[in-house]
């Protein structure tokens, strides 16, 4: 921390910096997903099908096996760069309170869910809930919802969905339906914005919050796919 009347230390500065321009607009990339997703389901080309499946893996490979082991190194370099500058303490402080948010916000949204799925299915939401908190327990250890699913799905037929409809429904859902990871992108996003003292009109975030809704439906299944994508 500087002392009273002397100016903030020079930001650190890398040895170097690695530019990777991407290769297409996120739109066209979903535009283009779409297109091959449902030209292979309609032509069924096997050949398409598993080049796709092959580049997926190789896309979860790096991401699990390089990406996500630096993450950490590069997040050790920002916090020693707030640090020199003296920024450290501010920053998490507003951090800390945003994690409290974005929990309340969860328990919001999980007894929202719950008390619909109560009122359909006749059951108590609450007793629903306390059986479904292993799966949320191990997506918690694990960070991963494909590595969830397993025990996603035998405790959701415990709670009396038909295993037909479970086998389907899981899956499917726990690689496009990441509302964790939406609200906490959102809230994040929208923190690190105003701390940048960015201008935030609703019609904007509207759309990124739209945009971002549907990127997270060709999220990876992997520690970190949600932020990755």
């Amino acid at each position: 921390m500087s002392a009273p009347g002397e100016t903030a230390a020079t930001p650190m500065q890398p040895f170097f910096t690695v530019e990777m321009p991407p290769l297409m607009g996120v739109m066209t990339a979903l535009i283009l997903a779409f297109v091959l997703g449902l030209g292979m389901a309609y032509i069924h080309s096997d050949k398409l099908k598993g080049m796709m499946d092959d580049f997926k893996l190789i896309i979860e490979r790096v991401i699990s096996k390089v990406i996500i082991p630096l993450l950490p190194f590069y997040i050790f370099g920002i916090f020693l760069s707030m640090t020199q500058s003296g920024q450290v303490s501010g920053i998490l402080g507003i951090f800390l309170k945003l994690i409290v948010i974005i929990f309340v916000m969860t328990v919001v949204l999980l007894l929202i869910q719950f008390s619909i799925a109560g009122l359909v299915a006749r059951q108590n939401p609450l007793k629903m809930l306390r059986t479904m908190m292993t799966a949320y327990m191990t997506a918690l250890g694990t960070q991963s919802s494909a590595a969830t699913i397993p025990v996603t799905l035998a405790q959701t037929v415990k709670i009396g969905v038909r295993p037909e409809v479970a086998g389907f429904v899981v899956p499917l859902c726990a690689t496009i339906h990441l509302s964790g990871s939406m609200m906490k992108i959102v809230a994040c996003s929208l923190a690190v914005m105003m701390l940048s003292g960015l201008d935030v009109s609703m019609g904007t975030y509207s759309g990124f919050i739209l945009l971002l809704g549907i990127t997270m439906i060709a999220a990876p299944g992997v520690p970190g796919g949600a932020i990755m994508a």
